[in-house]
């Protein structure tokens, strides 16, 4: 059951655009879940529970906790939360490797290969239709060469040579010479396991990824990497222990870079100063730590595809992709041993021990169905304003999304629509103290967007509140550089 779990989720987390959406997320979490809960329950029913090899259960339920608490204190919760349960959807996979035997792995492999093939071939349909640089099913090109990179060595291990060279083009086709350098170092460390052949072969594509990278320092995508990272490692010393929060670093960035600077996006371009911004140093030194053991400890050819990840990740971002980052996992689970340990469930602790863990599966679940059923009403409510209807049921909506899950763009919605029911009449004065209590809740949600600080400000001032207005202006400026100079 386990083996068909897993299969699964790094198969679905691939093919679904890299989990990249939270609609997909929200499915993979709920499956992993379900099935999870369910093999316990049986598990523990017939009085006998297979565990994890524990050190790796310890170290991967250690990052778990470490990135739980600093989602629970972000500065951006909302965001936070999701982030982690991808995460911790992650890491689950590093232990449950150690429970499958040699042909659970195998099967888990065929279905990996499988997949491997479906991203192959969308690949080359989208090059046969025009594309020059295809995405196969992710968002875009980096995403997808950072896939290959962990998608070839499984395919080596199925010796499939055809899947090899399909990979293979698809990877130059994507251009990105961070993933041929990852993969010429990988190359060139496992030299032995891989044969001279494709060694000589790594230090070609490293030379030749050398002097692309050269060619590219100037570039505009360089320097803002540059100062991307100067960013990433601000958040992190101004968090050092926790970090910002899993997910944060696009959120927060405004408040770490100079007004003005134009430097949005969602990821920092490089894992380990992304992890230290958004998790903080502990979670890092134990991350890395484990990740040296791991690959200290395993046969040459299952380091390849990890190293090739890690060393792409120095300058770009796959690894904060969900589907990405589960294969990534797995990939380091399989350099692990099959678990010989078990614990016994006796007597009337069967019946128990089986309803626990469906229950906290059912919890589990519940929490997932209400953050994914918000996304959907937030949704619902702003096509619904576009279309023209009543801003009564849109105001409902929205309340109700709220009530499943706080969000602030749920509070920010809410607000610019009592705006324009005051601007159409609709009892002005009532409206206005509405969306300022409104932007009060979006701000505290996400105090970085300067422009609900902004709005804050222009309604106070709507409602005669000067010193109110001034307050907010003076919030705002703690977390947005681009609010301070007005202030002097």
């Amino acid at each position: 059951m386990f083996a068909a779990l897993v299969g699964l989720q790094v198969a679905a987390g691939l093919l679904l655009r890299g989990a990249w959406d939270a609609w997909a997320q929200a499915l993979v979490l709920l499956l992993i879940v379900a099935g999870a809960g369910l093999g316990l329950a049986v598990q523990s029913a017939a009085g006998r529970v297979r565990l994890a090899a524990r050190g790796v259960s310890v170290w991967a339920g250690a990052l778990i906790l470490l990135s739980l608490a600093s989602a629970l204190e972000s500065p951006v919760p909302a965001y936070a939360l999701p982030a982690w349960a991808a995460a911790a959807a992650g890491l689950w996979l590093i232990p449950a490797a150690t429970l499958l035997d040699v042909d659970e792995r195998a099967r888990v492999e065929q279905v990996v290969r499988a997949t491997g093939w479906a991203l192959t071939l969308l690949a080359f349909y989208q090059r046969l239709h025009g594309d020059a640089r295809p995405t196969a099913a992710f968002p875009n090109q980096n995403v997808f060469a950072g896939a290959i990179l962990l998608l070839l060595p499984f395919a080596a291990r199925r010796r499939d040579p055809l899947l090899i060279g399909g990979l293979l083009c698809a990877l130059w086709w994507t251009r990105s010479v961070g993933a041929w350098l990852g993969l010429a170092v990988a190359l060139l460390l496992s030299r032995r396991a891989v044969g001279a052949a494709a060694a000589w072969a790594g230090a070609f594509a490293g030379g030749v990824g050398l002097v692309a990278a050269y060619a590219k320092l100037e570039s505009p995508e360089t320097l803002h990497r540059w100062a991307w990272w100067a960013a990433a490692w601000r958040m992190g010393y101004s968090s050092p222990i926790l970090g910002l929060g899993p997910g944060s670093f696009a959120y927060a960035l405004p408040a770490y870079t100079p007004a003005g600077a134009g430097l949005s996006t969602l990821y920092a371009h490089q894992h380990f100063l992304e992890t230290f911004a958004e998790r903080g140093g502990l979670y890092l030194i134990l991350w890395v730590g484990g990740l040296a053991v791991l690959l200290w400890r395993a046969r040459p050819g299952l380091r390849v595809g990890l190293v090739a990840a890690l060393v792409h990740g120095l300058v770009d971002y796959p690894l904060s992709i969900p589907g990405i980052f589960w294969l990534f996992c797995l990939s380091a689970g399989w350099t692990l041993p099959e678990s010989d340990e078990a614990a016994a469930v006796r007597g009337g602790w069967r019946i128990s021990s089986a309803a626990a863990a469906l229950s906290v599966a059912m919890a589990l679940g519940y929490w997932i169905q209400r953050g994914w059923h918000a996304e959907r009403l937030r949704a619902r409510a702003v096509d619904d304003f576009a279309l023209g209807v009543s801003p009564r049921r849109v105001a409902e909506e929205l309340a109700e999304s709220e009530r499943l899950r706080p969000h602030p763009e749920t509070a920010r919605f809410s607000a610019e629509l009592a705006l324009s029911r005051a601007a159409a009449g609709d009892q002005p004065g009532r409206r206005l103290v509405q969306a300022a209590a409104e932007l009060e809740r979006a701000a505290l949600l996400d105090p970085y967007r300067a422009s609900n600080w902004s709005l804050l400000e222009t309604v106070y001032r709507r409602l005669g509140r000067p010193a109110d207005a001034a307050n907010a202006r003076r919030r705002g400026a703690l977390t947005c550089p681009s609010l301070r100079g007005e202030l002097s």
